[in-house]
């Protein structure tokens, strides 16, 4: 899967969600790492940066 598509949202896991004014909002993580972030309006996904090497 290509790091700017989509997950499958069946192979998401929810950590957390909540009501505010606009809406549910719920935040996704996927196996790989991926973070969703999911409301009625949007869909924003964060994905993480490898591991840095300090010299």
């Amino acid at each position: 899967m290509h790091l700017r598509d989509l997950h499958d949202p069946l192979a998401m896991t929810v950590v957390s969600s909540h009501r505010t004014s606009e809406g549910l909002v719920c935040y996704l993580r996927c196996a790989c790492g991926a973070w969703e972030v999911r409301t009625a309006r949007m869909v924003a996904t964060a994905t993480p940066r490898s591991a840095q090497r300090i010299d």
